[in-house]
Parts: C-alpha cells; sequence; structure tokens
C-alpha cells in the first residue's frame, strides 16, 4: 500500500467476516493505506493490518494524507 490516510470523521467499511461483506465503522483518527483513490468505486485498503473495502470518494473527502515515517 503506497498511500496512508488519517481520518478526519468516522468511515463506513466493509469487512469480511464469515464468508460475507459486513459494514463497520472506522473511527476518527485512524490510519488507512491505499494504493489508489482514482475513482468513486469501493477500493481494498488496509486498516490495523487487515483488508477492507471502503469508497474512493470517501477517503479522498474524509481522509488527510500522512507521510511515511522512515523506520529506525
Amino acid at each position: 500500500m503506497n498511500q496512508k490516510f488519517r481520518i478526519k470523521s468516522p468511515t463506513i467499511a466493509l469487512f469480511a467476516e464469515e464468508g460475507r461483506q459486513v459494514a463497520h465503522i472506522v473511527p476518527a483518527g485512524s490510519i488507512i493505506a491505499a494504493d489508489s483513490t482514482s475513482g468513486d468505486d469501493l477500493i481494498e485498503v488496509s486498516w490495523e493490518g487487515q483488508p477492507v473495502l471502503t469508497f474512493a470518494q470517501d477517503l479522498r473527502d474524509r481522509g488527510d494524507s500522512v507521510e511515511e515515517i522512515p523506520s529506525r
């Protein structure tokens, strides 16, 4: 995942649970990583190490880009 975003307001994401997609809220302040935010469709992102789906438009509207912190 190339781009990281800090979520400014709670955002809905779809989580895979028991073979189906279940909507949950990703809280404000969370960091989400994405390969791309183009388009308006659902995109796969990473939150707390797990893949989830969210709308690209939500990520653009409710997220601020954050820079990668180099590892020591």
